[in-house]
């Protein structure tokens, strides 16, 4: 994927991020200029990294600022997964199910996981729109690269993120943790997406590199 903005960007752990100098998000490349022609479908921006890396924050912020002049559209795989063994599963269906119809200018029809009960929910409907933001580990695996048109890896160290994870989901998270955390490290050790993103990003708060968190095995 690196190369489809002609900028691949590394942002230090001490630099500050100000959403509103995302209209020149990576590195002076305007997100507008991905824009396919005449809309005809949506600009597929990929934010992966591991669990309580700041994914959501950093898509919360992006999709604010894009907001003010865009059409934009945010989808997480959470919603997607189909319980706390269904990484790779959900990572095959976020293809087939969201960004191929995406890539084509339709709207994604899925269902979604409920994960009180453990078994498929609700239908849903990912609309299309001029931005669409993916946000969840495996958004950017190599199968779905291919589909994205800039790519995002968002790293903390794991003290950092589990901290933030656990601060986030509580006691439902915590017995998961461990069995979430093998999941990743498979999937990443066939597919380190970080030497792939257009993007690296460090998380919120992120004070210090997060090497261990680049080597799954």
């Amino acid at each position: 994927m690196a190369g489809r903005t002609g900028v691949r960007l590394v942002i230090a752990p001490d630099e500050v991020f100000q959403p509103e100098e995302i209209e020149n998000f990576p590195d002076g490349v305007n997100l507008a200029r991905l824009l396919p022609a005449a809309t005809r479908r949506p600009c597929l921006v990929g934010i992966d990294g591991r669990s309580g890396a700041g994914k959501t924050t950093l898509t919360d912020q992006l999709a604010a600022v894009l907001r003010r002049s865009h059409d934009v559209v945010v989808f997480r795989l959470e919603d997607l997964y189909p319980g706390w063994d269904g990484l790779l599963e959900g990572m095959a269906a976020y293809r087939t199910e969201i960004l191929e119809p995406l890539r084509h200018g339709q709207d994604a029809h899925w269902t979604a996981w409920d994960w009180l009960t453990s078994e498929p929910g609700t239908p849903r409907l990912t609309r299309t729109a001029e931005i669409v933001l993916l946000e969840g580990v495996g958004a950017c695996h190599r199968e779905a690269r291919v589909l994205l048109d800039t790519s995002v890896w968002v790293e903390l160290p794991t003290s950092q993120r589990r901290r933030r994870a656990l601060e986030r989901d509580g006691a439902a998270y915590e017995g998961h943790w461990d069995q979430w955390a093998a999941q990743e490290e498979e999937y990443l050790a066939e597919d380190p997406v970080w030497e792939c993103a257009d993007i690296i990003h460090p998380g919120p708060s992120s004070g210090e590199p997060a090497p261990e968190d680049r080597d799954p095995s």
